[in-house]
């Protein structure tokens, strides 16, 4: 078990935390939340978990290994990262880069590129032959302040926008204009807690919008709708997307 942290979306108050520990339970991985934080969700779990919140999540935008968290004051951020096992993290020779963000207006009195330039120093000082690139770093360290607190750790990876944008109601095949959107089809697709490999079933499928996300998912996909026209239209989807249904009804 280690300490992770999630940059959630802030599309949605609770959404996005929601859909991150819906996906931990689906895939089995235990945890426990550590604190929730305006965007971040801090929580104990094993560092394998990544791997399935990196292929699901519609609401989470990055996953980090945490080393510590402070006060969002600059020389509380280097008075922490010195007490850090960097050695662990990074290696004599490789490369890294630091990024800051914040989030929302919190922690305006923080300089973010300062700062990044500060404990890029710190950790040169730490780490034998440890080299900076900021265009292409064998290893990324992220800083988030928020709530008045930084959140510093290796990035273990972000995750991608699934090609939300392709899959918009009006790039389909079958439009209507009360489509749910991709993001929101995936998030309540995750809230479901399948696994990959099970059915979901949408009694009122419409265009098809949760049971493209389901299937993209690896789901089994099965579907109804009182209206033939729109169990007609989704047909149309899913083929445009490759996606095979268990039936339409």
């Amino acid at each position: 078990m280690a300490r992770l942290f999630f940059l959630l979306s802030g599309e949605h108050e609770t959404l996005p935390a929601a859909e991150l520990k819906a996906i931990l339970e689906a895939e089995g991985c235990p945890y426990k939340v550590l604190e929730r934080l305006d965007q971040v969700l801090r929580i104990e779990a094993d560092p394998t978990c990544v791997e399935a919140i990196q292929k699901r999540a519609a609401l989470t935008r990055l996953c980090g290994l945490e080393l510590y968290i402070c006060e969002a004051e600059p020389s509380e951020a280097v008075k922490a990262l010195r007490l850090t096992g960097l050695n662990e993290v990074l290696k004599s020779g490789e490369s890294f880069a630091v990024r800051v963000k914040h989030v929302k207006g919190h922690a305006q009195q923080v300089d973010g590129m300062a700062l990044e330039r500060k404990l890029g120093e710190i950790i040169l000082s730490m780490v034998v032959n440890a080299k900076v690139n900021l265009q292409n770093p064998q290893k990324t360290f992220a800083g988030i302040l928020t709530d008045n607190k930084l959140v510093f750790g290796l990035k273990l990876a972000d995750v991608p926008p699934k090609s939300f944008m392709e899959r918009r109601p009006k790039k389909k095949p079958f439009f209507h204009p009360s489509s749910m959107p991709p993001k929101l089809a995936r998030c309540m697709v995750n809230l479901a807690r399948p696994k990959a490999g099970s059915l979901v079933f949408d009694p009122f499928c419409g265009t098809g919008s949760i049971l493209i996300e389901a299937a993209l998912m690896g789901c089994r996909i099965l579907g109804m709708d009182i209206q033939r026209r729109m169990a007609r239209g989704s047909l149309k989807n899913f083929k445009h997307f490759g996606i095979e249904p268990e039936g339409i009804i």
